[in-house]
């Protein structure tokens, strides 16, 4: 079960990533292969995450656990 805490550390976390975290963690291409998705996340980052396939969904999500970690939060 997600608690407050959690959602407050996970919106965080989505809203301190930047391009090279999401192209590093491989949700979405470097270089200009990546320009459509990086537009498409800074714009509606709940459409794109619908759309992403699992395994890239599956990366963001840990994506956005370790930046979690890092800003001291928890989430599940």
């Amino acid at each position: 079960m997600i608690t407050g805490t959690d959602l407050l550390q996970i919106s965080l976390a989505r809203v301190n990533m930047d391009r090279t975290d999401l192209e590093a963690a491989g949700v979405i291409e470097r270089g200009e292969a990546g320009d459509k998705a990086w537009s498409n996340f800074g714009r509606d980052m709940d459409t794109f995450i619908l759309k992403l396939p699992d395994w890239r969904r599956a990366a963001l999500a840990e994506a956005i656990r370790e930046q979690a970690s890092r800003n001291g939060g928890t989430s599940h």
